[in-house]
């Protein structure tokens, strides 16, 4: 069965464990999870340094070039602020940075932000367009995302 959900329920669920455990006075614990979804995006979920207060996430997108050429990484500045790396983690093409050590009492909408880091990444195509056609700006080019090899948007 293929699960598909807005957010990324394994971001969802290390996040919450990570943060959870941060609050209550835990130790803090390695972690270097490398996992796909269900068309073939990369995530790493990571200790940078073996700094363990410390978790990064990167994801790998084959078509984030495509992305890139509507505002991903503008979007991705927004909704992450200082948080984004300005240089991702080698094969990937975008990375976030939090710090165990400064987890706020309601860190779920920072989880939850976390685990729609993909749904980030795309939604600065959709909202390009959507301005157009609200404010009817018509003839604009057309967005081609280079989805799969097989397959485009």
């Amino acid at each position: 069965m293929i699960l598909l959900e807005h957010n990324n329920r394994i971001i969802t669920e290390i996040f919450e464990q990570k943060f959870s455990a941060a609050k209550s006075g835990q130790k803090p614990e390695s972690v270097d999870v490398k996992f796909a979804d269900f068309d073939g995006v990369m995530y790493h979920v990571s200790n940078p340094d073996g700094d363990k207060t410390k978790i990064l996430l990167s994801i790998s997108l084959k078509f984030y070039k495509d992305l890139q050429e509507h505002g991903a990484d503008q979007l991705l500045r927004r909704e992450y602020g200082a948080q984004l790396q300005a240089t991702p983690e080698k094969g990937y093409n975008v990375s976030v940075l939090y710090d165990l050590s400064a987890v706020e009492d309601n860190y779920a909408p920072v989880v939850e932000k976390a685990s729609f880091l993909k749904r980030h990444c795309f939604a600065s195509v959709f909202e390009k367009y959507f301005e157009f056609q609200e404010k009817g700006m018509e003839g604009q080019k057309r967005a081609v995302v280079h989805y799969r090899d097989d397959e485009t948007m």
